[in-house]
């Protein structure tokens, strides 16, 4: 059976009690709750499963948006220029009905930290990019601590026009505010982007460690992440650099390495060639040894700072696609929609190619440039990976739907038939009567029950200390560091004597010179600092989340009370109708509902990366980077700590509930059912007969 099989069921049961909704009221309630529940998981899996998350990454100017537009657009400029800023923007771009864009700003004490470093000397790049921003703010003229008080900005137009004129404000390369910005939604109405989330990673190393950590958890949840390379200058340092800073720990399912602007490298290299395919046979070697030096490079660092799972993805990555955006549209658009850039490169290209090789590229040349049909490969592949786990996934929702249906269906069939025997054998007296019998027993039933929740009780408290203390043991793996070694170049000068032996003016004359040399260090990263944190808090959420689940584990709880049920009407006399009584009390039961839980802590880092940013040297520091990550460690570990207590005391407290007021709810329930019958009584031939064909029915269904 299939889960489309089990939602026409549980339809057809509805439909088929439609009916019987006055005697069977609560019953029928129930089987709607298992409906929706089940339609409910089933409709979060479609809506993610029909939206393909993809990523791009690489530096400003690797011609990100164009490529993107032409993978997923036919070449559409549906992902605008502003929307891929010079800046270290983190931008997600999706569909809505109605053109959106969604603003978040940094906090103050990350603009803070970002004015620091920008009045720091220093050469690597988030210093350089602290004072780019700081400078842009200063520009601008305006007051950034009022900007960021705000926390965020939305606006809504009918007109995507005056959309992209707002956004230019805050992500384009003169923006007024786009220095300010953390990340940017961007929310459009055009068909082409239904079905994909798209998110374009900042081009540089950024100088906001908090907003590194957010690229990457959206790398994390990305289906396929593309690294886009100009193949010019294949992987060159800042490429690396970017490698190494951005790749989350885990997460990443898919990443494909591009080298982009290939028909550029050709125009490049094509002069010292003897044809087409020399050139690209020669490109093709340079760029793949290129990649498998470097990347196993980085893997090998990612190795020896314990980064095994991103050391693993670059292993798996795989030999690059060479790309080239223009040459896809030399092959599928008319010269009538190309740019300017594009007609300059199509003339260059068909130049060098009539002069130095007597040849004329060909629609099979520009489509073989292109490696489109790999890269649409790659997501493709990707998407159905993610269809796979997602059917799987929908797949193992059904047997717990159908458990859950199966015994819905046992206690509904044992209800009509106890309720049918009584019918057959009872008038008013006999029922008050068994009323009565069945009140007088409520007492000693629910004493035992509350004795199980008790226990349950106990076990709970038990059971949170142990998986507390666990967490508390994890904080040490977390508390390491890595050290990293990096290189500096350094400049020192010298004297030489000038002096000639046929020049006595010149003797005793010297020369200042200079020569520069490269000098190695350690270091320690700030953001692997706030990566280990955030990973240490991800990881708590996930156990506590887990064993919450086990530790108050619904039906585990119900199988507990049933059996204490079934061990307490066993041993009654045998004038008492035990399986009627048995049936009432089991509803009781199965109307207990306990919460489940779910944290968020928020940004554990933001302490962190407040007070440091980039590579740690200084032994002082050094230190004082471990003693604030063990801090923000231990804030973390009490924070869980506090929220799965509040959850514990929550799921006590309503079991306590049940407990303290067990006896009245079974009475009422009693009472309920009692009525019922004798309101049945009243057209009792009919209401037997309804009954007896409702029984078959669902006897049917059962076999079925």
């Amino acid at each position: 059976m299939d889960t489309q099989t089990h939602q026409h069921r549980l339809q057809t049961l509805v439909t088929s009690l439609a009916p019987w909704q006055d005697s069977l009221c609560d019953e029928i309630s129930q089987l709607k709750q298992l409906q929706k529940a089940f339609a409910d998981k089933l409709d979060r899996l479609s809506q993610d499963e029909q939206t393909l998350n993809i990523a791009i990454m690489g530096q400003v100017k690797a011609g990100k948006s164009s490529f993107l537009n032409a993978l997923l657009f036919d070449g559409k400029p549906i992902l605008p220029e502003a929307a891929t800023p010079k800046t270290a923007n983190l931008t997600r771009i999706g569909y809505a009905d109605t053109p959106t864009l969604e603003v978040e700003f940094f906090g103050e004490k990350e603009w803070q930290s970002v004015v620091a470093l920008a009045k720091t000397d220093g050469t690597h790049s988030e210093i350089k990019v602290a004072k780019e921003q700081l400078a842009m703010v200063q520009a601008a003229g305006i007051d950034p601590i009022a900007v960021l008080q705000q926390g965020s900005y939305r606006k809504q137009s009918d007109n995507i026009d005056e959309i992209m004129l707002v956004l230019n404000d805050y992500a384009g390369n003169d923006g007024k505010y786009t220095a300010l910005v953390k990340m940017i939604r961007l929310y459009l109405p055009i068909a082409e982007l239904a079905g994909y989330n798209i998110i374009d990673t900042p081009g540089m190393n950024d100088p906001v460690i908090s907003r590194t950590q957010r690229t990457k958890e959206e790398m994390a949840n990305s289906d396929v992440v593309f690294f886009l390379s100009r193949a010019s200058n294949f992987l060159d340092a800042s490429d690396a650099e970017l490698l190494t800073s951005q790749l989350p720990e885990a997460g990443v399912k898919r990443l494909v390495l591009v080298a982009g602007q290939y028909d550029s490298a050709i125009d490049q290299d094509g002069y010292d060639r003897e044809s087409l395919a020399d050139t690209e046979a020669n490109l093709t070697k340079r760029i793949i040894n290129r990649a498998k030096t470097d990347i196993g490079r980085i893997a090998e660092q990612k190795h020896r700072a314990g980064q095994h799972t991103v050391a693993e993805l670059l292993q798996a990555m795989g030999e690059p696609i060479l790309s080239s955006t223009y040459a896809h549209g030399f092959a599928n658009w008319s010269p009538d929609n190309w740019g300017k850039g594009m007609a300059h490169a199509h003339q260059s290209l068909t130049e060098l190619a009539r002069d130095e090789w007597q040849y004329e590229f060909s629609q099979a040349d520009w489509v073989r440039i292109s490696g489109f049909e790999a890269l649409k490969n790659a997501y493709e592949q990707a998407r159905q990976d993610k269809i796979a786990i997602i059917e799987s996934q929908k797949a193992g929702l059904l047997p717990e739907a159908q458990q859950n249906l199966s015994e819905w269906l046992k206690r509904l069939t044992e209800q009509l038939s106890t309720r049918i025997a009584t019918l057959q054998n009872s008038d008013i007296t006999s029922l008050n009567q068994k009323q009565s019998e069945y009140e007088g027993k409520v007492q000693s039933i629910a004493s035992k029950l509350e004795a199980v929740i008790s226990a349950t009780i106990d076990q709970a408290r038990t059971q949170q200390q142990e998986i507390v203390q666990s967490l508390k043991q994890d904080m040490a793996s977390h508390s390491q560091i890595s050290t990293h070694t990096g290189t500096r170049i350094r400049e020192e000068s010298y004297e030489v004597s000038v002096a000639k032996w046929y020049n006595p003016f010149s003797w005793g004359k010297k020369e200042t010179r200079y020569r520069t040399y490269t000098q190695s260090y350690e270091y320690i990263s700030a953001s692997d600092a706030v990566e280990n944190l955030t990973n240490y808090a991800h990881g708590c959420i996930s156990d506590l989340e887990l064993a919450f689940g086990q530790l108050v584990n619904e039906r585990t709880i119900k199988l507990q009370l049933r059996k204490a049920l079934f061990e307490v009407v066993s041993s009654t006399d045998g004038d008492f109708d035990a399986r009627q009584f048995r049936n009432l009390i089991d509803q009781s039961i199965d109307r207990l509902n306990l919460p489940s839980l779910r944290l968020s802590l928020g940004d554990v880092g933001s302490e962190i990366s407040s007070q440091f940013q980039g590579e740690v040297t200084s032994y002082s520091e050094q230190a004082a980077l471990k003693r604030q990550l063990e801090q923000s460690l231990t804030e973390v570990y009490r924070a869980v700590c506090r929220e799965f207590d509040s959850a514990t005391n929550q799921v006590i407290k309503q079991l306590n509930h049940t407990k303290d007021n067990l006896a009245n709810q079974l009475t009422d329930d009693i009472t309920r059912e009692i009525e019922q019958l004798k309101t049945d009584l009243q057209d009792k031939q009919e209401v037997l007969a309804g009954y007896e064909k409702l029984l078959w029915q669902l006897q049917e269904y059962q076999a079925s």
